[in-house]
């Protein structure tokens, strides 16, 4: 009789356990734009500098988003600055390119999605021309060379 009990709570079990199915995502990295603001400041020569916040949200099917601390490092997120001249959208060469290290994230147990958001602080910038209109794109790249979709800060003018 007790027999017939734990062959019963075994199946019970383990029908219960397979209705939680682990939802399955692309190896490939899926971004989406949540927020960027941007905050008044001045720099240390006292120059008015836009300090700018994007915030976004991501899914890895596999786990793989940031890489080891290991030189060189390797960066994880890129952004592209624009700016509309005569109506037309253009890139803006930067001194130094908007690209960011991630830290490497190992999901634990068997579901090896990576979910999550990211927040790039300190877009420092001068904003020189009043009723300029800028936007950023940009795109994650995982540790196997996977590219995410771009998403866009969206038009914002800068006053």
């Amino acid at each position: 009789m007790k027999s017939w009990k734990v062959i019963l709570l075994v199946f019970i079990s383990v029908t219960c356990v397979s209705c939680f199915r682990i939802e399955q995502y692309s190896p490939i990295p899926k971004i989406e734009f949540i927020e960027f603001t941007l905050k008044d400041t001045l720099d240390g020569l006292q120059n008015r500098v836009l300090n700018g916040t994007l915030q976004f949200a991501f899914v890895d099917g596999d786990g793989d988003i940031g890489f080891d601390t290991i030189q060189p490092q390797k960066n994880t997120i890129f952004l592209e600055k624009y700016r509309f001249v005569a109506g037309v959208l253009t890139p803006v060469e930067l001194i130094l390119p908007l690209n960011y290290y991630v830290p490497k994230f190992t999901p634990v147990g068997n579901d090896k999605t990576l979910k999550g958001e990211i927040i790039v602080n300190d877009l420092n910038e001068n904003y020189p021309f009043n009723g300029d209109t800028i936007l950023y794109k940009f795109y994650i790249v995982d540790r196997a060379g996977n590219v995410s979709n771009v998403e866009s800060t969206g038009n914002m003018i800068i006053y």
